[in-house]
């Protein structure tokens, strides 16, 4: 599940951005306005290790991030900033929790096989149904996986760009590039 763009402005000089409640990870960072810019993810060594300091070395300079790590509760800049840079945020969302006042969500909806599936297996699991019969654990642990495998190919080709190159036709001789002869190189 991907979330709209969450939006708002950092603080000046705190050096990280509390994530929200049900976000998993995520994906894109921007400031926005007279101050665009997409602030990269990097390793937390990468941006640790960015830190530039003022003159007593006590102090982190301030100025706009351009990177940052997430610890999975915040996400931590290599500057604190020193504007309230507004910014907008996508991320990867956590589906809703099941319970009686909430019977379906993201997963139910969307990939009820794999629920089904992956219920299923946890059941032979508790049951200790494993080598036992046609349909034991073996069996539901496979087809949960044949299931995350479909839901996660959906997601890549949802979230994939089109990459466009040149393809170079003909040459051969001095160019350096093979000849393409009958159609195949």
């Amino acid at each position: 599940m991907i979330s709209a763009p969450t939006t708002g402005s950092l603080t000046i000089n705190q050096d990280y951005l509390t994530s929200p409640t049900d976000m998993l990870e995520p994906i894109l960072l921007v400031m926005t306005g007279q101050y665009f810019q997409v602030i990269q993810q990097r390793t937390m060594q990468e941006v640790i290790s960015n830190w530039a300091f003022t003159g007593t070395g006590t102090t982190r300079n301030q100025q706009q991030p351009q990177m940052f790590y997430f610890d999975e509760t915040t996400m931590r800049f290599d500057s604190p900033p020193n504007l309230a840079y507004t910014y907008a945020l996508l991320y990867f969302k956590q589906p809703a929790a099941l319970g009686s006042s909430n019977q379906t969500n993201f997963l139910t909806a969307t990939y009820p096989r794999l629920v089904r599936c992956a219920c299923t297996a946890a059941a032979c699991e508790w049951a200790k149904d494993s080598g036992q019969g046609n349909f034991d654990r073996t069996y539901w642990d496979q087809a949960a996986q044949v299931e995350i495998d479909k839901a996660q190919e959906e997601s890549d080709r949802a979230r994939r760009g089109t990459v466009a190159g040149a393809i170079l036709i003909g040459g051969g001789g001095l160019s350096g590039y093979p000849s393409q002869t009958n159609g195949f190189w």
